[in-house]
């Protein structure tokens, strides 16, 4: 009697047993991952997104480069989001994965497994309709498919993006040469560059966001700081046009490089543009203005005051190409008066040359005072062409050196570097060497609604001034015409340029002068 009880317990053990064996394998919701085979098991339609995990990015990054890898993960993120917007309001369900293995159990109890351990791109799109076995598929290759295996109606009624691209009669010759070199390796050709974006800007010791934000439809881009540096000495003077009077002199020396994006100042400046190459320049301006005539004492009526200025400058400049936009902003600080060393440099100037008269009435000139003032101009590419671009300006100033609003128009013609540098796939692209020769004429045209001119007017903190002139007898518009000739060889420029200016007081004169200009690049 006790063996048989002993026979039928170990018989139900061995039953319990099989029955907890049969529940360890038993068909776990979708999603859910086998935590023996790590496989993760689907038993309804899906379209499946593929990104890379950890290891393969890293293994990608180390093969083909940093960049070139962000640039593909971007590109195959806009296929996944040509993906999602096509099946909006389909109903079909669309997941994300990183995972290699995967079991899909069709309505039929048929069951595929898929293994992707030996698939070359890590980007893939699986489709499973829930009845046929599954589609594995590279993301530009994908919609399509799905149409077939979901039966779908036309494209036009689900993804006017991918009517689109579809529409392309080809893509720039770049993308081209991209596709071709990793063409074994991505397996996905090349989608247009138009599309939405937004701008990411990461300060030192920030970490990058996941780069899965395809499904908002925003791709997600960077601009890129210049690598170019420039030296530039520019040498104005009225002696070209054979006077000595108003504005008479000025010298700037200019210093633009990468590294002065990061000076506190560049706080201060507009954001730059959307997808923009961004330059930051550094420059001392020094300037002399006299009456109409310095061999007489000034007669301190109706006529300019003797005035200099000396200030620093900050300035950012952003070009972006695709809105053919350039926004310049500025911050400037400084001296008027004597602090700023005219008398002395044009008394010196002045006594080196045997012919010259010494200038009468420096003792009269507007009293030391501060410079600070903050400038912003935009310019909107109106014309482009293989040798030739037009562009609209606006411009305004705000200070207690000058506050004045501006509109006009330049353009340039001949062979040269266009002022637009295009948004590069990668940052070395924009550190190729110059062009051997560039050459031809440059011009333009402005017309300035003018508030406050302190070289007119006085400072406005210092009102203890011999002789300033009142708001009236200061002409509110005034037009600016300059037109020159310009020439590079490699690294070194040089450009030649003259300036007019329409009469600035009442019972002054229209006034001319010239300019040369030096700058090395590198």
């Amino acid at each position: 009697m006790q063996l048989s009880a002993r026979i039928i317990l170990l018989v139900i053990i061995l039953l319990v047993a099989s029955c907890h064996e049969g529940d360890r394998h038993s068909i776990p919701e979708r999603g859910a991952i086998d935590s023996v085979t790590q496989t993760e098991t689907i038993n309804q339609p899906l379209i499946l997104l593929i990104y890379p995990d950890k290891q393969k990015t890293d293994k990608l990054k180390n093969s083909i480069g940093p960049d070139n890898f962000y640039r593909t993960a971007d590109l195959n993120g806009k296929y996944f989001t040509e993906i999602r917007n096509f099946l909006a309001g389909s109903g079909i369900s669309v997941s994300t994965s990183e995972g290699v293995k995967f079991r899909f159990i069709s309505g039929n109890g048929a069951i595929t497994t898929t293994d992707l351990t030996q698939v070359d791109s890590p980007w893939q799109v699986i489709i499973f309709n829930g009845t046929d076995s599954p589609v594995l598929v590279s993301p530009g290759m994908a919609i399509q498919k799905i149409r077939n295996q979901f039966s779908l109606p036309a494209i036009e009624k689900h993804s006017s993006a991918y009517k689109t691209r579809k529409k392309s009669s080809g893509h720039p010759p770049a993308e081209q040469n991209h596709a071709k070199r990793q063409e074994s390796l991505l397996q996905s050709e090349i989608p247009p560059t138009k599309g939405t974006t937004i701008r990411l800007i990461l300060t030192p010791g920030q970490q990058p966001p996941s780069s899965r934000a395809e499904a908002s439809g925003l791709r997600v881009v960077t601009s890129y700081i210049s690598p170019v540096h420039r030296f530039r000495l520019i040498f104005e003077n009225d002696i070209f046009s054979n006077t000595d009077r108003y504005y008479t002199n000025g010298v700037i020396l200019g210093y633009t490089a990468p590294g002065l994006i990061n000076l506190p100042a560049n706080r201060l400046m507009l954001p730059s543009g959307q997808n923009s190459i961004v330059h930051a320049s550094l420059s001392l301006h020094h300037a002399m203005y006299t009456p109409f005539t310095t061999k007489n004492p000034p007669l301190l009526d109706g006529d300019r005051p003797y005035a200099s200025t000396l200030f620093l400058r900050y300035s950012q400049t952003s070009e972006c190409a695709e809105q053919g936009l350039i926004l310049t902003s500025a911050i400037e600080a400084g001296v008027i008066g004597d602090a700023a060393l005219g008398r002395y440099f044009q008394k010196s100037v002045h006594a080196t040359v045997p012919t010259n008269d010494e200038p009468l009435g420096w003792e009269t000139q507007i009293r030391n005072d501060i410079i600070l003032s903050y400038s912003a101009n935009i310019s909107k590419l109106l014309i482009q062409k293989r040798n030739a671009e037009v562009f609209a300006t606006a411009s305004a100033k705000a200070g207690t050196l000058h506050t004045y609003a501006a509109l006009g128009i330049d353009a340039i013609a001949g062979k040269f570097t266009s002022g637009l540098t295009p948004l590069p796939y990668s940052y070395p692209e924009l550190c190729q060497k110059p062009v051997k020769w560039e050459y031809g004429i440059r011009g333009g045209l402005e017309f300035r609604m003018i508030g406050y001119d302190a070289s007119l007017q006085g400072g406005i903190t210092n009102k203890n001034n011999i002789y300033t002139l009142n708001p009236e007898e200061i002409e509110r518009l005034v037009a600016a015409l300059h037109l020159g000739i310009f020439a590079r060889y490699r690294k070194i420029g040089i450009n030649i340029s003259q300036y007019y200016l329409s009469r600035e007081i009442r019972e002054g004169r229209q006034h001319f002068w010239g300019l040369i200009g030096l700058d090395y690049t590198w």
